[in-house]
Order: structure tokens, then sequence, then C-alpha cells
């Protein structure tokens, strides 16, 4: 994110946090405190990689795309067949404004790594 950018563009930007905090926060919530929290877990990523794979697939692409990372990257000027729109990640940008530099790949393998254990998780121990 940069200085530049509209306020709709920070205002999806940052809309995308709650999101991923729930994603990756909801692995350090104990079963005693919520005993449905590996079901909501696990409908809570397939629903939305289930979202982005849609929408990759509208675009053309067999990929995972945020349509919000999509329209973020449209008010900044790159058309939605653009690689700098497709290969881009909120999670990545969001490292890269605390000095860490991460890949959109990098991200993508991270979030099936969360779905496989979400699925072994909602598999085997719920």
């Amino acid at each position: 994110m940069n200085s530049k950018d509209s306020f709709w563009v920070q205002v999806i930007f940052w809309f995308h946090l709650p999101i991923v905090l729930i994603w990756f926060g909801l692995f350090a919530v104990p079963l005693s405190l919520w005993p449905g929290r590996i079901t909501f877990h696990f409908f809570y990523i397939v629903g939305i990689m289930s979202v982005q794979l849609l929408w990759a697939l509208y675009l053309h692409k067999f990929d995972i795309i945020c349509p919000m990372t999509s329209w973020m990257q449209k008010m900044r000027g790159f058309s939605l067949k653009d690689e700098r729109n497709n290969g881009h990640s909120f999670i990545a940008e969001l490292f890269e404004l605390l000095g860490i530099k991460l890949s959109y790949k990098i991200v993508n393998y991270l979030l099936f790594v969360t779905l496989i254990v979400v699925t072994i998780q909602f598999v085997w121990f719920n």
C-alpha cells in the first residue's frame, strides 16, 4: 500500500485484515472455549477458497485469486488480465509493509497448507 492509494483502495485493503486474522487466528482458539470451532473453521476456509477459485476461473485462470484484491488492484489502475492484478496478495503486501518480503506463490502455498490442516481436523477430530 502506498500513500497515493485512494480512500476506497485503503478500505478494501484493511477490510482484508479481519478475514485473514480469523483465517489464521482460529487455529489458536481451544476447543474447550468453542467446541464448534473446527466445523466453522473448515467451512470458513473452504467457502473463501471456493469464492477465490470461482473468481479465478471467471478470469480464465486456475488459481486462487481474491475478488477484493482484484477490485483493489483495478482501482490502482491494473486491468483484471494484468499479472500485477492476478499475481497479487493482500498477505504479501501486508508483510511487505512490515518489512518482510513474501511472494504471491508462498502465500498461496501457505493458504493450501491451512486448507489441508483444517480438512484433517474436520475429518479426524470433529
